[in-house]
């Protein structure tokens, strides 16, 4: 990972007397969500071909994703959790959201969830930045030294493109998770801040 952590505002804010933090990568900015979000994120966790990648199985209403969203907004969700929207850094549009949660801040490990919903947005390489500058934003800013996501084992793209990013497979949770008539099982992927150990001889 760079040792640089990128941090910007926005070149140009919606609103010019509220200048607020923001993630860098090279394509895409993580930033704290916004109550304007919520139509968006209502329709990403309703739309099939998000929820196939995700462990949400029901249907959504909106007045839950709006509760959820004030808690990720005002952080009352948990201390061990950390949410973010994902923008275009071109446009500014918000075209996923990614979060850092079950964190250990003893151990210095947390898992992590990402997607990028806006289907213009599908295959541009924004989600490998979100990847990047969320391990680095965790690793660099948050002190924590491994992050892990759980991936259901037919997502072929996911794999592809976290082990693109130094993730390395660490173990298998087999039959985990039903869905389509039929038991699937669930990749467990990490990144390492200081690269993944050696394996030991028993």
């Amino acid at each position: 990972m760079s040792d640089r952590t990128e941090r910007t505002f926005a070149p140009e804010p919606r609103e010019p007397s509220r200048r607020r933090f923001m993630i860098a990568g090279e394509h895409v900015i993580l930033r704290a969500f916004e109550r304007d979000d919520a139509e968006r994120c209502y329709r990403w966790m309703n739309d099939p071909n998000i929820v196939r990648t995700l462990k949400s199985r029901y249907p959504i209403a909106f007045q839950n994703e709006i509760e959820w969203l004030d808690r990720a907004m005002h952080g009352s969700s948990s201390e061990s959790e950390r949410h973010f929207a994902i923008e275009r850094k071109d446009d500014r549009t918000h075209i996923g959201n990614a979060s850092i949660h079950d964190i250990d801040w003893v151990s210095r490990i947390a898992s992590f969830g990402l997607f990028v919903g806006e289907p213009s947005a599908w295959n541009r390489g924004f989600g490998s930045d979100a990847i990047r500058t969320l391990v680095r934003f965790a690793f660099d800013e948050m002190n924590l030294r491994k992050l892990r996501i759980n991936v259901f084992e037919y997502n072929d793209r996911a794999k592809h493109v976290l082990e693109s990013q130094g993730f390395v497979q660490e173990g298998r949770l087999r039959q985990e998770f039903y869905r389509e008539g039929t038991y699937h099982d669930i990749v467990i992927l990490s990144v390492f801040r200081d690269g993944a150990p050696q394996e030991t001889q028993s």
